[in-house]
């Protein structure tokens, strides 16, 4: 039983070797065509045309002659209209909002505040390990983050301090978006800080990038677009090496992960052929059957 064990995980690890072997090619494969098929994929499909078809039918019933100017500024300035849909959209949240918040304030006179009741539940009870009071603990668990951020983003973290008191609601989208952005960088700092370094090299680009892409809109005049395409090219350049880097230092770590692998397989298989051995068979099944046998008597005894 032993022997067979033993070669399933021989077996097994040699798989899984291989698979990792097989990963870089794979991905290989896939990325060669376009190294950047991974920079910011959630922005290519934030607007796709069903979506933007939902929101201007939804804009449709509460404004109609507003989904009129934005029809005409699709045709007309595509990358405008989506933030005037994004400003119309806000617009409707904050009039439904205020809508709701006025019919909490002409409640009857002396009916219960329930909304606030089950607010105060959640986080004022207590149960084991902290009970409902769930916000509270999250929170909590942004402290080391938010260290983090004071010491590399202090205007980042300014801000969050900020809207904390005055604005909670606006800092918790704050929040939220704050750590999409450095959640990353945090992370890689602890187990791998030459990836730490260059994912922040490579946000400040992402930030020069899109500064020179809103006054390439602006810009009026030719050679003042050329000069700015020009840095805009240096950038991208230098986009392209920290790209390479990364994946480098990805590569690096897959190796290191492969060594380990393979010691472990190597260890396994020396064990499955000591296992192999007859002599040391016998010797475990007579040291095995002392056991059983004493432990029966112990338990009889007691």
């Amino acid at each position: 039983m032993k022997t067979s064990c033993g070669t399933v995980l021989v077996l097994a690890m040699a798989t899984a070797i291989l698979l990792i072997m097989a990963l870089p090619c794979v991905a290989a494969e896939k990325e060669g065509e376009n190294i950047w098929d991974e920079d910011e994929p959630k922005r290519q499909h934030r607007w796709t045309e069903e979506r933007i078809e939902h929101v201007l039918n939804l804009l449709r019933e509460a404004d109609p002659e507003k989904v009129k100017e934005l029809e005409k500024l699709r045709n007309e300035d595509p990358e405008q209209f989506k933030t005037e849909l994004r400003k119309a959209m806000r617009a409707q949240w904050a009039k439904r909002a205020k809508e709701r918040k006025d019919q909490r304030s002409h409640r009857t006179p002396g009916a219960p505040d329930r909304p606030f009741m089950r607010r105060e539940g959640r986080e004022g009870r207590e149960g084991p390990g902290g009970g409902r009071g769930r916000p509270t603990r999250r929170r909590d668990g942004h402290g080391e983050f938010l260290e983090w951020l004071k010491k590399n983003y202090p205007e980042e973290a300014e801000k969050l301090a900020g809207l904390k008191e005055e604005k909670p609601k606006l800092h918790m989208r704050r929040m939220e978006l704050v750590l999409r952005r450095y959640r990353k960088i945090f992370e890689a700092e602890k187990e791998n800080p030459k990836l730490a370094q260059v994912l922040k090299e490579d946000l400040q680009l992402k930030k020069k990038r899109d500064k020179l892409l809103r006054k390439i809109k602006a810009a009026a005049d030719d050679n003042e677009k050329k000069e700015l395409t020009a840095q805009l090219k240096e950038i991208v350049n230098s986009r392209f090496d920290l790209i390479v880097r990364r994946k480098q230092i990805a590569y690096e770590q897959l190796s290191k992960q492969l060594e380990k692998l393979k010691e472990r397989v190597k260890k396994s298989e020396a064990e499955v052929d000591k296992w192999k051995d007859s002599k040391f068979k016998n010797e475990n099944v007579k040291t095995r059957l002392e056991e059983l046998v004493s432990e029966t008597e112990k338990i009889r005894w007691d």
